[in-house]
């Protein structure tokens, strides 16, 4: 595997010691996993984890002068959204150890978020000509770093979800909700397709604010919803004009064809699109069977 060869000296991994992540959500405090399965773009994201800086450790490694200032950053990548930005900042001029607390938008994310932590140089070193050779030089530069990895899944986080009134939008006033899916599956899958609330309907709206820890009730009502949601994106998926455009831009990071392909690939076991839709058109009653089992059965395996 190819390495970076970084062109000046950098200290041990062990001068930048950090806990795992903890997620606060409704559920209380807990450590990060590696999933969330519902988890919901309506609702902010709240971490936090403890971090160690051996300052005096990571002077002497690089061979910085006394005193240089080094910066504690954590810097933030969502896959879907394509969008990415620094969440935390904290100069650093002595052995260090604190609290990191995050809070990022559900609005700016959607499939894999990855968050760095980091130890960067702060400011540019003063007459560089008199710095030892190999000796980290300019503001930015990564001293090191740590990586974690959270998988934000279901239906729920795959697209925006907007709470309107139905019969100013042409929508039938006594329906509870509508998803808008695009006629090109290139576009990002973050804004892509829209997920619409009946504004009037207070028991759906009531329990989608609720996603992250509903009532037995609520759950019952959502999952009715993301069935419904889901069913539509897999006929979606199935459209012969959508076939060739779809695999064209399944390879593409954050378009709604990747996240589109993940989700029939999980729920048809890898079956190819061909072979789905042959199996829908043979026998639509036993497919629509085999669609209500296979998200019946996603859903108790992630419960």
């Amino acid at each position: 595997m190819a390495h970076d060869v970084m062109p000046f000296v950098r200290p041990a991994a062990e001068v930048l010691e950090t806990s795992p992540w903890q997620i606060d959500d409704a559920e209380g405090t807990r450590a990060l996993p590696e999933v969330l399965p519902d988890w919901d773009p309506q609702t902010d994201l709240a971490l936090r984890r403890r971090v160690a800086v051996e300052y005096h450790q990571a002077l002497a490694a690089c061979r910085l002068p006394v005193g240089t200032p080094l910066l504690l950053t954590v810097d933030w990548h969502s896959s879907a959204a394509h969008l990415a930005g620094s969440a935390f900042r904290h100069i650093v001029v002595e052995p260090t150890e604190l609290t990191v607390r995050v809070t990022l938008s559900g609005a700016d994310l959607g499939g894999t978020l990855v968050l760095k932590t980091r130890l960067v140089l702060a400011d540019d070193v003063p007459d560089p000509d008199r710095t030892r050779p190999f000796s980290p030089r300019h503001a930015g530069e990564i001293l090191c770093e740590e990586t974690a990895e959270v998988h934000l899944e279901g239906i729920a986080s795959r697209f925006p979800t907007s709470v309107i009134d139905f019969k100013l939008r042409g929508f039938d006033e006594d329906a509870r909700w509508a998803v808008d899916i695009p006629d090109d599956p290139s576009v990002p899958a973050a804004g892509g397709v829209r997920l619409y609330l009946n504004a009037s309907d207070t028991e759906l709206v009531t329990a989608a604010t609720r996603a992250a820890a509903p009532t037995p009730l609520q759950r019952h009502l959502l999952d009715a919803m993301y069935d419904d949601v889901a069913r539509q994106l897999v006929e979606a998926c199935l459209r012969p004009a959508w076939h060739e455009a779809l695999l064209d831009a399944a390879e593409e990071p954050g378009s709604l064809a990747e996240s589109l392909i993940i989700v029939v690939s999980n729920l048809f076991q890898g079956e190819s699109l061909e072979a789905i839709a042959a199996r829908r058109d043979s026998d639509p009653s036993v497919f629509a069977t085999a669609l209500q089992g296979a998200l019946r059965r996603t859903r108790r395996e992630k419960s």
